[in-house]
């Protein structure tokens, strides 16, 4: 099951089922927005960096950003 490529149905049908709901339970769908999905992107990101800083014996640490940081 890993590393398989979904078919394109897969989309298609939980875009159904999601349609189906809405109008059978009168549920209200609200879309989550395009900042719910950058920070879903940006923590997976950072969980498969640390996997694989750790797989190579690297510890990751968080860096502080701000005005007082600069690189020059």
């Amino acid at each position: 099951m890993v590393g398989e490529i979904i078919p394109e149905w897969w989309a298609t049908s939980s875009g159904a089922v999601l349609f189906y709901n809405t109008l059978r339970h009168g549920i209200s769908y609200k879309d989550p927005g395009a900042d719910h999905y950058e920070e879903q992107y940006r923590s997976r990101v950072l969980a498969n960096l640390k996997r694989r800083a750790k797989s190579l014996g690297f510890v990751l640490q968080a860096v502080p950003c701000g005005p007082e940081v600069a690189v020059s």
